[in-house]
């Protein structure tokens, strides 16, 4: 028969006998372990509030968000979304750009402990993106499938192809005066809407295109390695 555990042993697992660094990694431990704030709250013998502001002070609150969507399971999983979606899809919420004035649709979800986002003008390609990733999509309301359908009419589907000669997609090379010779541009057409970027600097252009919540993405890796030169050279 083995032996119960003694004071100072219920202490430790406690949390009483941590220091404060040690106590917030059992914390985050056990939270990425997929235990609720309440639980972990007993489990260290901290207050709720304790633990919630270690949590918060280590992951955003979107990335929490997204962890509370993924605990969930099944049907409860899909209401406890739909009750906290705005815009009535699944992870997807709607971005007013303040900046550009370009706003924008948001897929947000979790992959191997990291908060990614899709984003797009048009909210069927970003469903049609979504679901070439095998990732969910759910339309909870009648408002929400027509959206999506109203989108359909005006997209243009060869804007999916990711092929481009530059080695980035949307990004075209074109002729100039200036001493390079030539500028980076970033353009495509959606909703019958042409958007627009360029700059001498491929690196740059990145920063403008991703500012403006717009897919970037580098095809070769000839490309990726244009960008951190080019990014080397401006610092």
């Amino acid at each position: 028969m083995e032996n119960a555990p003694n004071k100072e042993d219920i202490k430790k697992i406690a949390g009483d006998d941590l220091s404060k660094a040690e106590l917030k990694k059992r914390i985050i431990e056990l939270y990425d372990s997929g235990q609720t704030m309440m639980d972990i709250a007993d489990s260290v013998n901290r207050s709720k509030i304790y633990v919630s502001n270690v949590i918060h002070g280590f992951y955003d609150e979107d990335e929490i968000k997204v962890r509370q969507y993924d605990k969930l399971r099944g049907k409860a999983k899909l209401d406890f979304s739909r009750y906290r979606s705005s815009t009535g899809i699944y992870r997807v919420s709607y971005v007013e750009n303040k900046r550009s004035g370009n706003d924008y649709w948001s897929y947000q979800y979790y992959d191997d402990g990291r908060l990614k986002r899709i984003v797009s003008v048009n909210l069927y390609k970003l469903k049609t993106v979504v679901t070439e990733k095998g990732l969910d999509w759910f339309e909870f309301t009648e408002e929400a499938k027509e959206m999506v359908l109203k989108d359909k009419e005006n997209f243009d589907e060869s804007s999916l192809k990711r092929t481009n000669k530059t080695g980035f997609y949307r990004v075209t090379k074109r002729k100039t005066n200036t001493k390079q010779g030539y500028t980076w541009a970033y353009s495509f057409k959606e909703n019958n809407h042409l958007y627009f970027v360029s700059s001498i600097s491929i690196s740059k252009l990145k920063e403008k295109v991703l500012s403006n919540g717009w897919e970037w993405e580098e095809l070769t890796e000839e490309a990726t390695r244009l960008v951190e030169e080019d990014s080397k050279k401006r610092i």
